[in-house]
């Protein structure tokens, strides 16, 4: 990559994370500063604040996608697109790892919870799945829109693809890690996110969101790497991590397991990166990607 190259690249990346995050936290600020009622709004509550919040979501990539058709060409706008919705044989690989993975964190943070005295996990999201099969769309549906399509055709799709370095990858994933933690900021003065109720648990759990996110884009860049750059899986892992390890299926889990997610989060994403980014497998799959 030539030095000007290099330097566009930054520049543009620059300009789409200044205009995502100014118009996400414009968005989800203005039930806020207009005085509505948020107590219960999510991005399935469907009341007046969920309009602002919803369209606050998928800024990252509404923005992601309006700048590849921006400043990619026809082929680069084509690349894009297949990484995004066209899976290879290696996808099939990255799902069952980070379902693998994420299904060891749950596993790990309960036991560790009911070392604490906490209550078994009450498994409400797959108890409908087994009554009725159809509510496993449901659940792939919210899971979904709530994180994987509102935000990876941003930060993965666009974001990574532009800033992709496979001499710096350790520096990108925690560059972006933060970054992305940060624009989560209005979560915060949401009831209903679980990063109010960190917060308001503990203002050093409620923050350490901001490193688990850096940590899980340790995560995102490896799985990123084994599916030869394709986005497919990326939406896959996301899905997992909110409906599995702090959502529907399941819920409803302890006190208890909520703050222990956290740093169990943080440590096992870490270690899978300091692990799985030495096997030969990895290091096979980093040469024959293509920059």
């Amino acid at each position: 990559m030539e030095p000007k190259k290099a330097n566009n690249k930054i520049k543009v990346a620059i300009l789409y994370l200044v205009i995502t995050i100014s118009l996400t936290w414009l968005c989800q600020f203005m039930p806020i500063m207009m005085g509505l009622d948020v107590e219960n709004t999510s991005i399935s509550s469907f009341d007046y604040a969920s309009i602002f919040f919803g369209i606050g979501g998928v800024m990252p990539t509404l923005v992601g996608v309006i700048f590849v058709f921006a400043f990619y060409t026809k082929e680069g706008i084509k690349n894009f697109l297949i990484r995004c919705f066209v899976p290879n044989k290696e996808c099939i690989t990255a799902i069952l790892i980070s379902l693998c993975l994420v299904c060891l964190e749950v596993t790990v943070t309960q036991l560790i919870s009911k070392g604490f005295g906490a209550t078994a996990l009450g498994f409400e999201g797959l108890k409908l799945i087994f009554t009725n099969p159809l509510y496993l769309f449901y659940f792939l549906f919210w899971g979904m829109i709530s994180g994987p399509f509102s935000e990876e055709f941003g930060w993965r799709g666009f974001l990574t693809d532009c800033l992709f370095d496979k001499k710096k990858l350790l520096q990108m994933s925690l560059t972006i890690g933060f970054i992305w933690g940060v624009w989560h900021l209005p979560l915060y003065f949401y009831p209903t996110q679980i990063q109010h109720d960190w917060f308001m648990i503990n203002p050093v759990l409620g923050l350490s969101f901001i490193v688990s996110c850096m940590s899980a884009a340790l995560v995102y860049t490896t799985i990123y790497v084994i599916a030869q750059r394709k986005v497919f899986p990326v939406f896959f892992l996301h899905m997992f991590k909110n409906i599995i390890l702090t959502g529907a299926m399941i819920y409803p889990f302890s006190d208890i397991y909520s703050i222990v997610v956290v740093p169990v989060e943080i440590i096992i994403d870490v270690l899978f990166y300091l692990v799985f980014t030495r096997t030969r497998f990895y290091k096979s799959a980093l040469e024959e990607v293509s920059t």
